[in-house]
């Protein structure tokens, strides 16, 4: 397998070369445009890295609701918690993005034999494990422009990706009433997003110009 850049930022970065080496032989690197499903929950032990771009990790409620955990950028890890056992989620690519599906059989046995592994892997679990929380904080405590930013992203990756996934077909007052707060308030956000080449606003949408820096937005608590 040629080389695989993007691993510097990953939990592998700990662990030893030759560990590393062999776990690359075994994996396989996807590519997936925007908009495009990475896994789904249906798929069952599945641990991915993405190499370059960002996916949104979400899980699906019993009445089919999309719920967005986090959003996992270049050395990020997809999944990892189906390597402890349990853990299975979704995540759809918000960009055009590589990723790495490692070999899960592998890896579990690798991981049982090499105690940097493991602690790598139960580390990196930490980490994501606080990304969700910092997203749940932001979701409930976070001013109107981390919200909203917050909520741009999530509608992204609800609406049909086939076409335009990174376009919403809503009005400033169909935002207002989901984000819980006056259309007016919305407009100005949305226009600041707008003079920041983040977003690009027609009449009736909403197009994510930079999702990256958008989801830098969602994380600030100010």
């Amino acid at each position: 397998m040629r080389n695989v850049n993007g691993l510097a930022g990953s939990f592998l970065a700990s662990v030893d070369p030759s560990i590393v080496d062999a776990i690359r032989q075994r994996a396989v690197v996807h590519h997936h445009p925007s908009g495009s499903i990475v896994v789904s929950e249906e798929d069952g032990d599945w641990t991915g890295i993405v190499l370059s771009g960002m996916a949104r990790v979400f899980l699906r409620t019993p009445d089919g609701r999309q719920v967005t955990l986090r959003h996992a950028r270049a050395g990020g890890s997809i999944g990892v918690g189906a390597l402890l056992g349990e853990g299975t989620v979704s995540a759809q690519a918000v960009t055009d993005c590589r990723v790495m599906r490692l070999d899960h059989e592998q890896v579990v046995r690798l991981a049982e034999q090499d105690s940097r592994l493991a602690l790598a892997i139960a580390t990196e679990l930490t980490v994501r494990l606080t990304e969700t929380y910092h997203e749940m904080v932001v979701r409930e405590r976070g001013s109107l422009r981390p919200r909203l930013a917050r909520l741009l992203l999530h509608l992204a990756g609800e609406h049909e990706p086939a076409e335009q996934p990174l376009v919403l077909p809503m009005s400033h007052e169909e935002l207002a009433d989901a984000v819980g707060s006056a259309r007016e308030v919305v407009s100005r956000h949305l226009a600041r997003l707008q003079s920041e080449d983040i977003v690009a606003l027609d009449r009736g949408r909403i197009t994510l110009v930079d999702p990256v820096r958008l989801h830098e937005t969602a994380k600030r608590l100010d």
